[in-house]
């Protein structure tokens, strides 16, 4: 009995020194940490597209970011993304230059934009049926726009239409359907005689939907004005804002980024600043002067 007890008792000072020894260790390598970053684009998609279309162009950020995550949020109309784009709720964001125009008082600057500027302009769709060959066709008829602060869609539309003799506020009813799709899909439906998007959404909605669209055609278009921008809250830091910059406009020029930008639907993004958008104040003024300025 005397050699089991001398036994337990050498076992039991070896845990203890045991455990005395790992009291002590602490780790030399320096601790992993991870910066999260909210990314929204403006509702020119549903979310579920905008999902699709954003979602792998972040991967692809992260990738080639050490320690970087993004959080794509969308938002289910222009008015939701506005309210919490100016609220500055975003780290990064893609708005429409007129969005990004009043976002700059809101602690964000410009970054890089889309590219190119030519498919910045507004169009308008209607049945082929109608055959609408002048403007005045469209007095005392319903047309669909997305929103009242979509400009390429709505706005550059509406100048469009006023300096051909309509009166907008009197001749027409805009009915304002939330977005491009649903704008498309009124005139479509006859819900509305014409309706008013751009080309990225007009295109994709042509190629899901081949048999209709042979019964649709775009009457008329405006003329371009600079593309949406990239704008980057401050304080998000210089060295993710940099490599941001640098990975999104490289884009196009590579294999996998070229791909990702296929699926997106557009051509890529270059270097911008808050003066690119200096335009969309002159044409704010225009606007304001002419119709009045979205509030």
């Amino acid at each position: 009995m005397k050699w089991l007890a001398s036994t337990v008792l050498v076992l039991v000072l070896m845990g203890c020194s045991e455990t005395s020894t790992h009291e002590h260790y602490a780790p030399t390598a320096a601790p992993y940490t991870q910066s999260t970053y909210v990314v929204a684009i403006h509702p020119y998609l549903n979310a579920q597209k905008t999902y699709s279309a954003y979602r792998p162009i972040l991967d692809y950020l992260e990738s080639n970011l050490n320690g970087v995550r993004f959080i794509l949020e969308t938002s289910h109309d222009y008015a939701h993304y506005e309210s919490k784009l100016y609220a500055g709720t975003f780290d990064f964001s893609l708005p429409n230059p007129y969005q990004t125009h009043k976002a700059l008082a809101q602690g964000y600057r410009v970054i890089a934009k889309m590219k190119p500027d030519s498919v910045f302009r507004g169009i308008f769709v209607a049945r082929k049926e109608h055959n609408i060959t002048d403007v005045q066709q469209l007095k005392d008829k319903a047309i669909s726009f997305p929103a009242p602060t979509a400009l390429a869609a709505t706005m550059m539309p509406l100048l469009y239409l006023h300096e051909r003799g309509i009166d907008v506020a009197r001749d027409i009813t805009p009915h304002y359907v939330g977005s491009q799709y649903s704008s498309i899909l009124n005139a479509y439906s006859g819900d509305t005689y014409v309706g008013a998007t751009w080309p990225p959404p007009w295109e994709a909605w042509v190629r899901e939907n081949p048999e209709k669209a042979k019964e649709m055609q775009v009457i008329w278009e405006t003329a371009p004005l600079v593309n949406n921008g990239f704008v980057v809250r401050d304080t998000v830091p210089k060295s993710v804002v940099d490599e941001v910059v640098r990975l999104l406009v490289a884009l196009d020029s590579d294999p996998k980024g070229h791909t990702l930008l296929i699926d997106a639907g557009f051509a890529g993004f270059e270097a911008a600043q808050n003066s690119t958008y200096e335009v969309v104040e002159r044409f704010i003024k225009t606007y304001d002067r002419a119709i009045g300025a979205p509030q």
